[in-house]
């Protein structure tokens, strides 16, 4: 009876350039033609797969008579391999990058709101200042940006304040006014200001996935007993804007997202007078004081703490 390996003794056998062959054989269906794409002979590579699998104690491939298929278990692996290799590219671009002087990383997740307005210019004046830092910027609805920072895939967040980010520290980052964006020939069009009920007689396009502003639509047109006609949903401000030029109907986004967006476009933006259409950005963190040196930084660049 076999006996599985020891930890240790599975990844002293275990070779990443074999994990790597292993995916090629299974893009390729084929171990000569895996063979020729890794720039070895196709028996070493089935001495090397053969001993993949004698490590596995059970068969990776199917042999048929056209090449090969991995078995559920070779199914299995290889979504481990591609993981591994994965991290190995990730490794090497991080010791090149620390050979070249960059000695930090910051991790951030924030809302279309904030990456249309504002942290392109503050990102750029950062990395300015401390070119030795990487940042890795992920734009996400305000829920996955909370769900990114409480898991720890995020350093930090920036979205504005809603149920999903309670527990999570925060600073204030910036403030954003929301506007009506309508076509240029609109009977809107021509406001200055206008009640988001108002709105309400015309379709609308809205923004997938539950963010904190079509939340707050949809408490607005509730409490007027309105009904919110969505007829269309988005997956950004830059879509949102084009199905409102084509006459799909009128939407709302961050004034500041509207001018970097539709500059010379055939749209108007028109402000919400209601109280809630003037929000606050926020920047969040599980813990301010737990931050990575890299992250603590840039945090302290664009939201410093109060008593800073």
């Amino acid at each position: 009876m076999s006996h599985a390996p020891s930890p240790r003794s599975f990844v002293r056998h275990l070779d990443v350039g074999t994990l790597d062959l292993f995916v090629l054989v299974c893009e390729t269906g084929s171990i000569a033609r895996a063979a020729e794409r890794a720039q070895i002979v196709a028996s070493a590579a089935s001495k090397r797969i053969a001993e993949l699998e004698s490590l596995a104690q059970a068969p990776l491939l199917l042999r048929h008579a056209r090449g090969v298929r991995p078995t559920p278990l070779g199914d299995m692996l290889l979504g481990h391999a591609q993981a591994i290799l994965l991290a190995v590219e990730q490794l090497r671009e991080d010791l090149a990058e620390a050979a070249q002087g960059v000695r930090g990383r910051v991790r951030v997740c924030a809302s279309a709101s904030a990456v249309e307005q504002f942290l392109p210019g503050d990102l750029a004046g950062f990395m300015r200042r401390h070119p030795d830092i990487r940042i890795d910027l992920r734009q996400a609805a305000s829920r996955a940006v909370a769900q990114a920072v409480r898991e720890g895939s995020a350093d930090v967040g920036v979205c504005g304040p809603s149920d999903d980010v309670l527990g999570l520290e925060s600073r204030p980052y910036r403030q954003e006014q929301l506007v009506l964006v309508v076509p240029k020939g609109h009977p809107l069009a021509r406001r200055r200001r206008v009640a988001y009920a108002d709105t309400l007689e015309w379709p609308q396009v809205g923004l997938r996935d539950s963010s904190t502003v079509q939340q707050a639509l949809a408490r607005e047109a509730s409490s007027t007993r309105r009904v919110l006609r969505r007829h269309i949903e988005v997956d950004s401000l830059s879509a949102l804007c084009r199905m409102v030029e084509a006459g799909l109907g009128v939407g709302v986004m961050p004034e500041g997202a509207f001018r970097a967006l539709a500059e010379g476009s055939p749209l108007r933006a028109v402000a919400l007078a209601d109280a809630w259409a003037r929000r606050e950005l926020r920047l969040y963190a599980h813990r301010f004081d737990g931050l990575p040196a890299a992250a603590q930084r840039l945090a302290d660049s664009i939201a410093p703490a109060k008593d800073a």
